[in-house]
């Protein structure tokens, strides 16, 4: 558990965050008359934006800064103000706060430093902090943050150069984590031609998590997208819901995630004194409800673009088509490397495209033109219509090289138009010279058709849509999978106690999971009773919690065929725990059925501190730590969910029948992740890992035995 500050907001608590990014007013606590101050900034920013709400300028020492009457303290203002910006000292701001709360101030947006990022005695600061805003009721973003920008109606409340700056206004809003790098996003998606309508940076996220931040921007209709920069979630186990409802709104979220390795990790943790998490959750996450990772500035500005369109596609098949063999060769490329696929044209399609393109064209998908199709724009826009009613055709991508001229405003125009007739998404990639095509490019971006200089960043924007596409068809045909799941907060003498694997079992079996026919005996005459009851050969084991992995230990016995075999096996197993020493604990001996055949998998839960419960399936046995052929999902899953776990692994080509083997039983494997799935939904408060391996994966139509089983579970003294 990180030390930092562990408050999980809960979802919901964004909303009413209206006054906080369209404040009436503001007061300014810690104003200063030096302009470059940071008690200077919010006020020289607000006045050179024209703001025109009340602004108030608070600090005993002045009686007017910047032609604005000075206030000694909140309680002298006329009337409560809307928003605060606080710029003292750390050991002042909770005394502000308090204030803050007796006047009725709603939000407050803390610049200073001094809390969880310098250390222990920051990090007590913090918990003070969050708990005196709670009481007074007052809402903080921060502490240690820059501001934020409410760039569509012209109000920074913020510090720092790129407070002053002017920016295009758009349908993007942005939580950042990073102060400073968060700014120069903001600049960075600006010069890629992005139109921001909020940014705001969280800092420490105190009380105030990005999380809440991001909810409120998906409840705002006016944003397309919603874009973070994330170090880590606290509350990550709120990314279910969230992502559902972007899913639901068609709002997508892209999120640059980073500390993502454990130097990176570590960094981020010092940076903000924020918990970055396990990457492996992350993208679980992205995965299953179709958030856009990005790593870099122009990756997010080619994926935002992409989805700014709000074209979905139904599928994942795209045609490319392109006046530059070469060009169309490089997009397909990426796209085939993201998943895409370049369809094969259905044969009446490539016969209409015959009289319609020259005769040297190259028909097949990526259709290269060549330049000579470009000299008859009807025939081109003819040939693109025919090309977007392919029954394979999601997508449509177009490679105009470096066309240019009065050329090149006709086939922007005929594009248009083609655009208008479907609702398939079709990018553009394109570079002409500067200042060669500027009315064809205004009209491209007038009809919402995104240009891009490369073939490869077009590429990528596909590549958002198409994951964004297919997060939200699987969520049109989803069955509901129950409510949505926060971690279950311990208590501080709470302890995680492993099970035997019979007790193991039997939790798994109690939620209806497959397990092995087995009996636990204590004697040799008891194991040679339970043996002929279940039938020889059998597998023997040593039983105790304190072995999870016992073959390593020397303590499986498989095959065992006969009465005294039984017998000096259970011999064998007994005296395990003493040749071990370290007061291993002897539970009895495991005597269990012999399963033949079939494939070895593993099944795995976790009950993450941030979130939640995770489920994991991949290559089983001693398989599963070699080869990290694993799959994650955050519970609980759908049957569809568990399907796409399957798929994405390479044991799945196995369990398919690979080089002659018979299938395996899938829809049993299914049922047993969703089953698992739901155990760590029901039983979140009382476990913390679950590890099934190897789940015996038998031939279809014979089901799934659960062979071996370890269980944590929290015992709560009483």
């Amino acid at each position: 558990m990180s030390k930092v500050d562990t408050h999980r907001s809960s979802p919901g608590q964004a909303r009413g965050m209206d006054r906080l990014f369209t404040p009436r007013s503001v007061a300014v606590v810690g104003a200063s008359s030096n302009p470059a101050a940071i008690g200077g900034q919010p006020i020289k920013h607000l006045r050179d934006r024209n703001f025109a709400g009340a602004l108030y300028p608070i600090n005993p020492k002045y009686e007017e800064i910047a032609g604005l009457k000075c206030y000694p303290d909140l309680q002298a203002l006329p009337e409560a103000p809307d928003l605060i910006v606080v710029a003292v000292a750390a050991h002042m701001v909770i005394d502000v706060i308090r204030q803050a709360g007796a006047r009725g101030v709603p939000f407050a947006i803390v610049f200073s430093s001094g809390f969880a990022e310098t250390g222990a005695d920051g990090e007590q600061a913090q918990v003070a902090l969050r708990e005196a805003a709670a009481a007074a009721g007052v809402t903080v973003i921060g502490p240690n943050c820059q501001g934020l920008m409410n760039v569509a109606d012209s109000i920074p409340v913020g510090f720092g150069e790129p407070y002053g700056l002017e920016y295009r206004r758009g349908a993007v809003s942005l939580s950042s984590q990073s102060g400073a790098f968060g700014n120069s996003l903001v600049m960075g998606l600006d010069d890629e031609g992005v139109g921001m309508r909020h940014y705001v940076s969280t800092g420490n996220e105190a009380m105030t998590t990005s999380l809440d931040c991001i909810e409120h921007f998906l409840c705002d209709p006016e944003n397309h997208v919603v874009a973070g920069y994330v170090e880590g979630f606290r509350d990550a186990h709120r990314l279910r819901a969230l992502g559902d409802l972007a899913l639901k709104n068609e709002t997508p979220l892209v999120f640059w995630k980073v500390g993502n390795t454990d130097a990176g990790a570590k960094a981020a943790s010092s940076h903000t004194a924020n918990l970055a998490g396990a990457f492996t959750y992350y993208e679980a996450a992205f995965r299953q409800y179709g958030i856009v990772g990005v790593n870099d500035v122009g990756d997010m500005a080619d994926c935002v673009r992409a989805l700014l369109t709000r074209r979905w596609p139904t599928g994942s098949g795209i045609a490319v088509v392109s006046v530059s063999g070469g060009a169309g060769i490089a997009m397909a490329d990426r796209c085939s490397e993201m998943g895409i696929e370049i369809v094969q044209l259905q044969p009446a399609t490539i016969e209409q495209l015959r009289p319609l393109l020259p005769s040297f064209a190259s028909l097949s998908n990526p259709v290269d033109v060549t330049a000579g199709a470009l000299a008859d724009p009807e025939s081109f826009a003819n040939a693109l219509r025919v090309v977007v009613k392919d029954p394979g055709v999601d997508m449509l991508g177009l490679c105009l090289a470096a066309l240019a001229g009065k050329v090149a405003m006709t086939i922007a125009t005929v594009i248009a138009e083609v655009s208008r007739e479907t609702d398939v998404p079709i990018m553009v990639a394109w570079n002409p010279a500067k200042g060669r095509a500027v009315d064809a490019e205004r009209t491209l971006e007038e009809a919402g058709i995104p240009r891009y200089s490369s073939p490869v960043r077009c590429a990528r924007g596909f590549g958002a849509l198409k994951h964004f596409g297919a997060a939200r068809q699987r969520r049109l045909g989803r069955v509901g999978t129950g409510d949505w799941v926060a971690p279950v907060t311990m208590p501080d003498d709470a302890a995680a106690q492993a099970l035997n694997e019979f007790d193991s079992k039997a939790f798994l079996a109690r939620h209806g999971l497959p397990v092995t026919l087995e009996s636990v005996v204590n004697s040799a005459d008891e194991a040679v009773a339970a043996a002929g009851e279940i039938g020889y050969p059998v597998v023997m084991k040593i039983l105790s919690s304190d072995i999870p992995h016992k073959s390593d230990a020397g303590g499986v016995r498989v095959g065992v065929a006969t009465a005294d075999a039984v017998r000096d096996t259970y011999e064998e197993l007994a005296e395990l725990p003493a040749r071990i020493g370290g007061n291993v604990r002897f539970d009895g001996v495991l005597v269990q059925e012999m399963v033949h055949g079939g494939t070895e998998v593993i099944l795995g839960a976790v009950n993450d501190p941030s979130f939640g419960p995770v489920v994991m399936f991949g290559a089983g046995g001693v398989y599963a730590e070699v080869f990290e052929d694993v799959a994650f999902r955050l519970a609980p899953l759908s049957r569809e969910d568990a399907e796409e776990m399957v798929a994405e692994t390479r044991i799945s080509r196995i369990l398919a029948g690979a080089r002659g083997r018979p299938k395996g039983d899938v829809a049993a494997l299914v049922d047993a992740i969703v089953q698992l799935s739901e155990l760590a939904v029901a039983e979140s408060g009382s476990f913390t890992e679950i590890d099934i391996n190897p789940l015996l994966v038998l031939p279809e139509g014979h089901g799934a035995r659960v062979v071996d089983a370890y269980v944590k579970r929290v015992r709560i003294p009483r």
